[in-house]
């Protein structure tokens, strides 16, 4: 069957355009249904102006087919949790499932859900599936009168994942005397209350912006990249005292860092130094699992440490499901999310700060320094975004020809192509790839070389080809 309400990502729609109350609640309907009565079910939500609205219509249709229904809220002053702490929270409490409301990184106008298992892995596609067909069915299982159970709260969640962090790393760390101060720019999302006390916690100086609760996001849009970015940026620019720069998105669950010099780092050159660095305590399979965009550069330097990389679709799903039946190390994309198995299965971005902080400590250096030891290919994105009408146009053209065509324009030999995810070419020097986004009407393109003018140069060549020959953009 086709999916008609799931994307890469759970659910995300613009409030009242595409979904409203009415949808949401039938929603709560359809998951509390599949999930069947007395279910025990975890949710949470993040900063947006629509994610309260959503949260109570959803706990509605919960409660009305019957689920024991336990609302998570950050603290007693904060109502509001991470995507990351969700995740964890559902494997902490051994809950049915755990649905988190937001929608990510998105803009303020959509909100959404995400859905997460009892090891904290988001649902997987099946599952999605069987909801979708009740949801479209309107096959509601509702309960009666005499088996609605009250809803509960809990309202320490941040405490809970903090401290579980804190074990893990045996905190405060020992940066050996040295005075450590980090910026952090949670972007007026679910991160503005835990980021700063956990890394309180792990012995560090903090120093916040965009740090106010606040569903329109006044301080900068809530995807932190490069544009984003910008006052963060400079202020690690501008500042010598500061160490590091640590962003957050709307829900928590992507991080990125940024250096003493002000610049960005890629979530997967993250990643790379990640498994790089990380000791193996648990035993794992020397495995780290990253979607297909990611740069090459992970194949080469972990190789030589006896590490190798699987890939997948893009989507901390896929990367989670590929880790869990592979007992990978370490799973991560280059949008900034890391999978960490042995702790749970979910995306969790402050595990991943405490962890990078931790490696930077017990390797004696810079982060800077210890990142500069690392090769680095250049990885080129950028985006073709359409309206709805000309995505779903778009979404039934096969795109590889013209990836193909325009390689061989450009005298490339391709060595192989692939479309776990959209349409890949490799060639000697890096890739190119072409895909439909899962979470907004949007063409994505990468583009790797060992060159990053010639990178650059390809990635605006074929998005040149593909508004001319695909979309129909003439000058």
């Amino acid at each position: 069957m086709t999916k008609t309400i799931f994307g890469t990502a759970g659910i995300r729609k613009k409030f009242t355009q595409d979904f409203s109350g009415p949808q949401w609640l039938e929603i709560g309907m359809a998951i509390g249904t599949y999930l069947g009565k007395n279910s025990s079910v975890l949710i949470g939500r993040d900063t947006r102006k629509t994610a309260e609205l959503v949260q109570y219509a959803i706990i509605s249709g919960l409660v009305s087919c019957g689920c024991e229904v336990y609302v998570l809220q950050g603290s007693a002053e904060s109502p509001y949790v991470t995507t990351s702490s969700m995740a964890y929270a559902t494997k902490h409490f051994d809950a049915d499932a755990g649905i988190q409301v937001t929608a990510s990184h998105n803009t303020p106008e959509y909100i959404g859900i995400k859905i997460w298992q009892k090891t904290g892995m988001g649902f997987t596609p099946a599952q999605e599936e069987a909801i979708d067909q009740i949801y479209t069915m309107k096959n509601f299982r509702l309960a009666q009168w005499n088996e609605i159970i009250k809803v509960k709260y809990i309202s320490n969640a941040n405490d809970i994942h903090i401290k579980a962090i804190l074990d893990r790393i045996h905190a405060p760390i020992d940066f050996k005397g040295k005075k450590v101060t980090v910026a952090v720019d949670p972007g007026n999302g679910a991160a503005c209350e835990i980021a700063p006390t956990m890394l309180q916690k792990l012995g560090v100086n903090v120093v916040t912006i965009n740090a106010q609760p606040d569903g329109l996001f006044p301080g900068r849009d809530s995807e932190p990249n490069d544009i984003n970015l910008r006052t963060l940026l400079r202020m690690m620019n501008n500042d010598s005292e500061m160490d590091l720069g640590i962003a957050y998105d709307g829900d928590a669950d992507r991080v990125r860092f940024i250096d003493r010099k002000g610049v960005l780092i890629e979530g997967d050159r993250i990643l790379l130094f990640l498994a790089f660095y990380c000791s193996d305590k648990e035993k794992r399979s020397p495995v780290i699992v990253t979607p297909v965009n990611s740069s090459t550069a992970l194949d080469d330097v972990l190789k030589a440490k006896g590490i190798s990389v699987s890939r997948t679709r893009i989507g901390d799903i896929p990367v989670a499901i590929r880790a869990q039946e592979i007992n990978a190390r370490l799973g991560g994309e280059i949008s900034g999310t890391y999978t960490w198995p042995g702790f749970h299965l979910g995306p969790d971005a402050l595990y991943t700060t405490a962890k990078l902080l931790e490696i930077t400590a017990i390797n004696g250096g810079s982060f800077e320094n210890l990142l500069d030891k690392i090769p680095q290919y250049h990885v080129i994105h950028d985006n073709l975004e359409l309206d709805e009408t000309r995505f779903k146009k778009v979404a039934d053209i096969d795109m590889e020809p013209a990836v193909i065509s325009f390689l061989k324009e450009k005298k490339i030999a391709v060595i192989e192509t692939n479309k776990i995810d959209g349409i890949l070419a490799r060639f000697s020097q890096g890739f190119l790839l072409v895909r439909l986004s899962g979470t907004s009407p949007t063409i994505r393109l990468s583009c790797e070389h060992k060159d990053k003018a010639i990178a650059t140069s390809l990635l605006k060549g074929i998005r040149a080809k593909i508004e001319k020959e695909i979309l129909g953009d003439h000058e």
